[in-house]
């Protein structure tokens, strides 16, 4: 793919206004907050055909702010100053100029050999936490400097965590469901560390699937191993859930993604499934994780982002949602993976983030 910038599209302007206290604004528009002290924009998350869209304005006071897009928080400068200018890693400046309503779509921009694109910010040289994620959408008063966010990921931490699950005493066994993700993490720690460090870890998952697979195949696996792990043990197991990151790609179709539709499926699915299975089963959800749209432009960080929003939101009371995509964008990660000819692909990653992800999901089920 070509380090370009595709041009913003326009939206309905059949729009909905509400304020926010949260990530959801409504059934057909999420997004989540950014925080911009140096700038003062509105920042939405919108897809094509999105007739909803959620609308906030920062400022250093931190109060949110909901407004409509032809009210103004001052004075607007003219038409000819509302571009932002995004500063890339290599030094070369990108000016994309807002369209008649003031909005700029934000880009996102390739991995660069030993760094990884987190998104932008209005400080230089930021290395983690960026303020604003690709796929937003910043209504502009002025001209705007925003800075790449580049990731360091030579500088990743190795960390050692062979002995996690066996600390986990509370438990009869861990199950991970998901995708190739959820294979390449598996095969991680087998590598490093043997079978004896995932002796209370099994792994439920298959390279490309999504809920479909689950549905015919995945949950006769896993409803399999919770009998297992409960036939010789009165605690309860853990079941871990990774997976939609497939189901948000388009690389089978080539025509796009139903996308709330999707989220709407695992809802339903996990739902009823919460339902089923037996009390002594604890469920975790974890979040569809990063991926570049500029390295693997199938799949849309926007969209990624709506799947999560709903999916926190929706799940029965008995998940307790793991969030690892806050926790990656916020601290770092790598997609520079070992396993697939150590390649950077924007989706798969490294194993040293492979075992932070492990890390963060282990403590978080305790």
């Amino acid at each position: 793919m070509r380090n370009r910038i595709i041009q913003v599209r326009h939206y309905s302007r059949k729009m909905m206004i509400m304020m926010l206290t949260g990530a959801i604004c409504c059934s057909s528009c999420f997004c989540e907050t950014a925080f911009a002290k140096t700038s003062k924009v509105r920042v939405y998350d919108v897809e094509k055909g999105t007739t909803g869209f959620t609308s906030f304005t920062y400022s250093d006071n931190k109060k949110d702010e909901s407004l409509a897009p032809s009210e103004g928080t001052g004075a607007i400068s003219s038409a000819s100053q509302k571009v932002v200018i995004f500063h890339q890693a290599d030094g070369s400046t990108i000016i994309r100029k807002a369209d008649s309503n003031g909005k700029v779509t934000l880009p996102a921009i390739r991995n660069q050999t030993g760094y990884t694109f987190l998104g932008w910010s209005t400080k230089p040289d930021q290395t983690q936490n960026p303020q604003y994620q690709a796929g937003q959408v910043i209504q502009v008063r002025k001209k705007t400097h925003l800075y790449a966010v580049m990731y360091n990921w030579q500088q990743e931490p190795d960390i050692q965590v062979n002995t996690l699950a066996a600390q986990l005493s509370e438990y009869s066994g861990i199950i991970f469901v998901g995708d190739s993700r959820t294979y390449f993490m598996q095969k991680t720690l087998l590598q490093e560390y043997g079978k004896d460090a995932v002796a209370k870890v099994s792994f439920v998952c298959k390279t490309g699937e999504g809920l479909s697979w689950f549905e015919t195949a995945g949950e006769r696996v896993m409803r399999s191993e919770i009998a297992r792990l409960q036939s010789d043990s009165d605690k309860p197991v853990a079941v871990i859930f990774n997976l939609g990151v497939n189901d948000l790609s388009s690389h089978n179709s080539g025509n796009g993604v139903d996308y709330k539709g999707e989220a709407n499926a695992y809802l339903a699915r996990m739902n009823t499934l919460a339902e089923e299975l037996e009390s002594d089963c604890r469920l975790f959800y974890m979040s569809v994780n990063p991926v570049n749209t500029a390295m693997k432009p199938t799949r849309k960080e926007a969209q990624l982002r709506y799947f999560n929003d709903r999916l926190q939101s929706g799940l029965n009371k008995r998940f307790q949602w793991i969030d690892t995509y806050k926790y990656l964008m916020k601290n770092g990660y790598s997609t520079y993976n070992e396993f697939k000819g150590n390649i950077d692909d924007g989706v798969h990653y490294s194993t040293c983030t492979y075992k932070r992800i492990y890390k963060y999901c282990m403590n978080a089920i305790r």
